[in-house]
């Protein structure tokens, strides 16, 4: 495997900006037909970066058993929106992918290609993936739900959490009610819906949260929802044990990259 650590200059967001790629070796003979490793985008959470899933992980482990390339973007706090501090929902679905395909033997096909993101990142990666549902094949929501249905509690001492101060920033909400974010491109279970009547395939979801964690029953509602809409997603729930954690985290993409409908190779196990 080859860990390689990018800087490069993105018009989207008109300055330089980082992502960690894990490429498979190509002497291990686990190519698709197409001569090209199967992709998983990796998205962060708020208050991290493009390095978490690498520091935190045994992300490169995982990926180098199961033969995949990994791509870890950095999207700062910016629930993977396009907003005056930079377009990311456009530089992450047209210009990264673009780029990267020009790089490395990244296939680019639907069958081959999925995403997965944690807390945040899981927000941004639903809506990639239900905004682009010819583009994924499965996602993987990592103790995440719809946000603006979310209501975060209390910190300790009684202090709102920094997280609600970003989302109304970033997601529009002056007033702080999150509520008249509904049927815009900040609901997810709106483009769910629409994806769903859409008639395109839709790609499998793969849920996973903590029974300790803050989102647990946000999660299980967004599951519900999806898993009763008149054309349903095909979903998965796992949950166990655990917070809003890295070791829950580290636990669970594991059993996620096994659980990708990753199409057969020739030396699945070389």
């Amino acid at each position: 495997m080859a860990l390689i650590k990018m800087q490069l200059f993105s018009e989207c967001l008109t300055r330089k900006t980082l992502v960690n790629v894990i490429v498979p070796e190509l002497r291990e003979k686990r190519v698709l037909p197409n001569g090209k490793f199967p992709v998983v985008w990796l998205l962060h959470g708020a208050f991290d970066g493009y390095q978490g899933w690498e520091r935190f992980t045994s992300i490169e482990l995982y990926a180098q058993k199961r033969g995949v390339m990994v791509v870890m973007p950095d999207a700062e706090n910016s629930f993977y929106s396009n907003y005056p501090l930079g377009r990311y929902y456009d530089y992450l679905t047209e210009e990264l992918p673009r780029m990267l395909a020009q790089y490395f033997p990244m296939s680019t096909e639907r069958q081959d290609t999925f995403i997965g993101g944690l807390s945040m990142g899981g927000h941004g990666t639903a809506r990639i993936a239900y905004q682009n549902p010819d583009r994924f094949a499965a996602m993987g929501l990592f103790s995440s739900c719809n946000f603006i249905d979310m209501n975060l509690p209390m910190a300790p001492g009684g202090m709102r959490r920094p997280c609600n101060f970003i989302r109304w920033q970033i997601l529009g909400c002056e007033d702080r009610d999150m509520r008249t974010l509904r049927g815009t491109i900040h609901d997810n279970r709106h483009f769910a819906q629409l994806a769903s009547e859409s008639g395109q395939p839709l790609p499998k979801i793969f849920f996973c949260c903590g029974t300790q964690d803050h989102c647990y029953q946000d999660c299980k509602n967004d599951v519900n929802f999806l898993r009763n809409l008149p054309n349903p997603y095909d979903v998965v729930f796992f949950e166990s044990t655990g917070v809003h954690y890295w070791d829950f985290w580290d636990e669970w993409v594991r059993v996620f990259l096994q659980w990708l409908p990753i199409r057969e190779r020739s030396n699945e196990y070389a």
